[in-house]
């Protein structure tokens, strides 16, 4: 019976240590930002690649989760930390896709994320 008990509690911890994906390389980002077009405004999606971007190039601890729409900008949803603090005041401009961020660097031009 102990051996059973036993063997059920390493399977079930076994289960919980699947390996994650690996993450985008530096040229992959770079690949997904270029998709973007700043001539024609920013779409959602193109706001989603730039914001995932911009979160694996700049922030080390936090999660970027998606956009959603705020008018003129798009609102970045994200946390920040390992307490994981929402981040207010991120967002990326519906017509030029500059991104104003209080976590780390801002940029005229998404295209610099990743140059």
């Amino acid at each position: 019976m102990r051996f059973l008990a036993s063997l059920i509690l390493v399977l079930v911890v076994c289960a919980g240590c699947q390996t994650p994906p690996a993450a985008p390389s530096a040229s992959e980002w770079r690949q997904k930002l270029q998709t973007v077009t700043l001539a024609d405004g920013i779409s959602q999606s193109e706001a989603q690649i730039i914001g995932e971007s911009y979160f694996a190039k700049n922030v080390g601890c936090g999660a970027f989760y998606s956009v959603h729409d705020g008018g003129e900008r798009w609102i970045v949803d994200a946390a920040f930390g390992y307490a994981a603090v929402p981040v207010k005041g991120f967002y990326i401009e519906k017509q030029s896709g500059k991104i104003v961020s209080p976590i780390g660097p801002s940029y005229d031009n998404p295209l610099e994320i990743y140059p």
